[in-house]
């Protein structure tokens, strides 16, 4: 269950990873809608992407409000406050190699921002790459981030993992080891 834990961790955290070229070999993804809009991120938010992509965890601590909380929802996982933010970024970049993350669609308001993004990586412990696609939920206050929420398909990633049988459908569209 710990391992469980850490690669959802990892996926919540680095699913913007770190940024190389998308397409890992073999990872099944699902496709963006096709009425997704354009990448147009505000400077926050552009900002807390090229910091995950660096795998910063202070780069992206230093963008959250110092009461902030950071939730991963399939997880149930909540870590509150820079520093317990930061140990989280920093502390999962290991688990995966070939990560990369693409945003999908982003859509803002003064006080919200959502980015949908796609994430694709091969779990080191498995050897099996594995692809997703989530949304991230930002509560902004002025110019930080006061809370941040991830969802994604934990099934998918199980799947792919090879840890959950989700039937010949599943079987043919996800990579084998």
């Amino acid at each position: 269950m710990r391992r469980f834990r850490v690669l959802l961790t990892l996926v919540v955290v680095m699913l913007p990873g770190i940024m190389v070229s998308w397409g890992s070999p073999g990872a099944v993804a699902q496709e963006a809608s096709p009425a997704a809009s354009p990448v147009a991120l505000s400077p926050l938010l552009q900002q807390w992407v090229d910091g995950v992509t660096a795998g910063d965890g202070e780069a992206i601590a230093a963008l959250y409000t110092d009461d902030a909380v950071h939730e991963d929802v399939p997880a149930g996982m909540v870590v509150q406050g820079p520093e317990e933010i930061a140990a989280l970024v920093s502390g999962t970049v290991t688990q995966f190699e070939d990560v990369r993350y693409e945003v999908l669609a982003a859509h803002e308001t003064d006080d919200l921002g959502i980015l949908e993004y796609r994430f694709s990586a091969t779990d080191l412990e498995s050897g099996r790459p594995i692809s997703l696609r989530g949304a991230y939920i930002f509560e902004i206050e002025g110019d930080r981030i006061r809370r941040s929420a991830d969802y994604y398909d934990v099934a998918g990633i199980m799947a792919q993992l090879g840890m959950l049988d989700m039937g010949e459908e599943m079987a043919e569209a996800t990579p084998a080891p």
